[in-house]
């Protein structure tokens, strides 16, 4: 790599992927790293929405060059401690962080919201604007402190969702499990996290899920907040601690938590708000219940204080292209959406071998029998969508469950496997994003109000990438593009 001071124009520099898939992602990419597949690593999953914990483990090593993710990232904060001394050392920066759901700073303004950019109030930090700390960066030490649990979980202990509890034996059990550190440094004296399965044993020691003991105390730290007591949820499970050979013998159900709001029981299957009704806990609102009037006056301001239909948003996208390039077949235009997929969702892929041959074998999109009829598509038809975004090119699923007036494709399907050309494009067709963009919705900006505030994965500002139109037809040549001067030569020819 040579640096430049001017930067190519564009919106990456440098893309380094690390996907064991190889998905679209890697197409796009500068460096593409060698990473370890199934049975090639140890590895954790689960969430909400999987009862049981599943674990990934290590049945052969990994092919050739090829490491693990935890290898890979641990490879990289060792060289990058390599490298740091006399260009970067302790360094101090200024940090933002949003005011944050669960915490007090959620009703720090709870009559109004004033701006103090127009100068409706003071600056004042956690209050009127964001959270302004300074953090400590040690770069010379990130391998010692990658390879290392840190000290707050001793001093300061675990939590969650607004409450916390104390982890000091956790992490005392932790060292005696994994080890502690001996090389003098920072890291000194504290539980190691050398390994993959040091990683996993981390986790498996300090979450409520995986250690009845965390469990029993997280459901103590709730019961100080609503005065009630919840901890016998937990309590029938205090002495289990499930540990990742135990996961690797058999699978293992997880251990009811206040993380979530659901029970994991032999009499209740998990169910979202399980808690809520019959522990009485209060829900994470401004009101403690199911809210459906919505005060805040952004919210006013769009007309969205209750639920109300909303529709289409024309973005303007297929104006300008429809027709432009004419192929022999009738174009009509479609509303595109991009549900969650029905081949294959969080832990399958559509582009496993199984699910290939259980559906089509590579991309589809769905559409109703009226829209294809219009368009003289039959099922199977190799088609075209496409915008000023961008292009997709599938086969068509005629369906009677589709309305007229929508096309939709199912998301995840990679460009990887059976995608042709696009006509319209004269380059591969692409996935579900391809004919969208990001347009970020103002009320989901709102910020430091009860349930609006911020909370990772949860709540915040957002892309609102799935409404948008498409122009619709089936395809009149299906070119594979297996031959490059092939290729080149008919689109130099067109």
């Amino acid at each position: 790599m040579v640096w430049h001071d001017k930067a190519p124009e564009g919106k990456l520099d440098l893309v380094v992927t690390l996907d064991f898939r190889l998905s679209t992602t890697c197409l796009y990419s500068d460096i593409v790293l060698p990473t370890a597949t199934w049975y090639e690593k140890n590895d954790l999953n689960t969430s909400d929405m999987h009862p049981f914990i599943h674990p990934l483990s290590t049945a052969v090593d990994p092919a050739w060059e090829a490491r693990s993710d935890w290898e890979i990232y641990k490879g990289f904060a060792k060289k990058f401690s390599e490298l740091a001394p006399g260009q970067l050392g302790v360094e101090k920066e200024v940090v933002l962080s949003p005011l944050m759901h669960d915490t007090p700073a959620e009703l720090a303004q709870p009559f109004g919201v004033q701006d103090w950019k127009r100068g409706e109030c003071e600056l004042i930090p956690g209050k009127t604007a964001p959270n302004i700390a300074v953090v400590e960066r040690d770069y010379p030490n990130v391998y010692q402190r990658f390879t290392a649990l840190g000290p707050l979980m001793d001093k300061v202990g675990n939590g969650g969702k607004g409450i916390s509890w104390n982890t000091q034996d956790e992490v005392q059990q932790l060292a005696e499990l994994n080890g502690k550190v001996r090389e003098p440094g920072v890291s000194q004296g504290m539980p190691r996290i050398v390994t993959d399965i040091d990683a996993c044993e981390v986790i498996l020691q300090l979450a409520p899920e995986t250690n009845g003991h965390v469990a029993v105390k997280a459901w103590e730290a709730l019961s100080k907040a609503t005065g009630r007591e919840h901890a016998h949820l937990a309590l029938h499970r205090e002495d289990e601690k499930i540990r990742f050979r135990d996961v690797q013998a058999q699978p293992r159900k997880i251990i009811s938590s206040p993380t979530w709001s659901g029970l994991e029981s032999e009499k209740v299957s998990y169910n979202a708000g399980y808690t809520n009704v019959h522990e009485l806990i209060p829900w994470r609102t401004l009101t403690g219940r199911q809210q459906f009037f919505l005060d805040h006056p952004w919210m006013n301001a769009f007309g969205e204080q209750f639920s109300s239909y909303r529709p289409p948003v024309d973005l303007k996208t297929t104006g300008a292209i429809a027709g432009i390039k004419p192929n022999g077949n009738r174009e009509i235009q479609l509303n595109f959406i991009t549900p969650h997929q029905k081949w294959g969702i969080h832990s399958t892929y559509s582009d496993n071998l199984i699910m290939l041959t259980l559906n089509r074998g590579g991309p589809v999109i769905w559409l109703s029998e009226d829209d294809a009829k219009s368009a003289g598509i039959v099922d199977n038809d190799w088609v075209e969508l496409f915008n000023v975004n961008g292009a997709i090119t599938a086969r068509a699923v005629v369906s009677q469950r589709v309305n007229p007036g929508m096309v939709l494709m199912y998301h995840a399907q990679e460009k990887i496997v059976n995608t042709p050309g696009s006509e319209i494009t004269g380059a591969r067709g692409g996935i579900h994003n391809s004919v969208t963009r990001i347009v970020v919705k103002p009320t989901h900006m709102i910020g430091g109000y009860a349930q609006f505030s911020y909370g990772f994965n949860y709540y915040g500002t957002i892309g609102t990438n799935r409404d948008e139109f498409v122009v619709v037809r089936k395809m009149n040549k299906v070119d594979w593009m297996d031959s490059e001067t092939e290729s080149a030569a008919e689109g130099a020819q067109a």
